[in-house]
């Protein structure tokens, strides 16, 4: 039996003011294809982007899973991510039961597996340590309660199945991107909140949501296999380069296979000299992609930024020399301007402004107005 896993769909996100829900959706037509290939589908986590999602995306959302259900009649196992609304995602899960969507909001869920063919899946949502720790009776750290709730799920657990953890978690050893930020916050403290491998120990396949990139965290012990499918799509610069793919899961060999997510737009970093952008610019057939761009040489202006705008018009970030990092720089270029005629002077300020150099007419009204300005005077 194959299980299709994948997380971190994240309906409703923006991209520097760029609504993504319009790319989403053609996310979930994609996956609702790739889902003909599984018996089943884990989703661990993150379905939406924040606790109170808009009204698209939960329309999406229940779009998505009638589809699923319904149309394509496979189970879709869900655990609740930090972004989510837990109570809210979960409302209703015991009448959805009946139609193929199981929710996890509450840490109790965990403990009643979804039966899948030859598999049993149990589905732990997003925790907070403390409050989790309370109900097991454990030490109030992410550790812990794992270890605590993987032990009383495999104490009852059919060890003649396949038994599939899906949870929502920052395991050890993992790597963390540029829109992971609350495991990157994790890190910046001492990491408190990672999960060792050891943790997993007892289950055959741990299907993992949190970080966005697609990545094996290890094998703990002989069988486990503790893996993040990732977010489907990149909702960051640094995630770029990532393959964003979705897992499939075979319960029969336990092995994983990735699948390619067709991208419905694409995300490029430009990082060079002024006139270098120019010039490549010049002959890009791809003008229209979500760009990222840093200027090396010079702090850049209102000017410089419009004219790359015109070239890119999906610029969504852009930076220039850092001021500080160029302040010998900018000291020479300050001697350096105070020998130079007003018209030299005009040149240097349309270009720094501007990012082009004042055009012929443009000069012939500078030529004048100065002429006029010294026989006043």
């Amino acid at each position: 039996m194959k299980i299709l896993h994948t997380s971190d769909l994240h309906l409703g996100i923006s991209l520097c003011g760029i609504p993504l829900l319009p790319y989403q959706r053609t996310l979930c037509e994609a996956l609702c294809g790739l889902a003909e290939k599984a018996d089943a589908m884990i989703a661990s986590g993150d379905i939406f982007d924040t606790s109170v999602a808009s009204a698209d995306a939960v329309k999406l959302w229940s779009e998505f899973a009638t589809k699923l259900c319904l149309e394509i009649k496979i189970p879709l196992i869900v655990c609740a991510g930090n972004h989510d609304g837990a109570a809210r995602l979960a409302s209703c899960s015991g009448l959805l039961r009946s139609s193929g969507l199981y929710i996890s909001g509450a840490l109790e869920d965990a403990f009643t597996p979804v039966t899948v063919g030859n598999a049993a899946v149990y589905s732990l949502p997003y925790f907070n340590p403390t409050d989790a720790a309370a109900v097991l009776g454990c030490e109030p750290n992410a550790a812990s309660v794992m270890k605590a709730a993987a032990c009383g799920i495999l104490s009852k657990a059919d060890k003649s199945v396949c038994n599939i953890l899906a949870a929502h978690c920052f395991a050890a050893g993992a790597s963390a991107s540029e829109s992971d930020i609350s495991a990157r916050a994790s890190e910046s403290v001492g990491g408190a909140d990672k999960i060792p491998a050891d943790a997993f120990s007892g289950f055959d396949y741990v299907a993992l949501g949190h970080l966005h990139k697609a990545q094996t965290v290890s094998k703990s012990g002989a069988e486990t296999l503790v893996r993040y499918s990732g977010a489907p799509l990149p909702y960051s610069f640094g995630e770029a380069r990532y393959r964003k793919t979705v897992t499939l899961y075979d319960t029969d060999t336990h092995s994983a296979e990735e699948l390619d997510v067709q991208q419905p737009y694409t995300l490029r970093s430009l990082e060079d000299t002024y006139e270098n952008i120019l010039g490549i610019a010049e002959n890009d057939t791809n003008r229209d992609d979500y760009m990222k761009i840093t200027v090396t040489d010079r702090f850049v202006g209102d000017g410089i930024f419009l004219r790359l705008k015109e070239l890119y018009p999906n610029l969504l970030q852009f930076s220039g020399a850092s001021p500080s990092a160029s302040a010998s720089a900018e000291t020479s270029k300050a001697a350096e301007a105070s020998e130079m005629d007003i018209v030299s002077l005009a040149v240097r300020y349309a270009e720094e402004r501007r990012g082009e150099k004042p055009d012929s007419d443009e000069l012939k009204w500078l030529s004048e107005a100065l002429k006029e300005l010294e026989e006043e005077s």
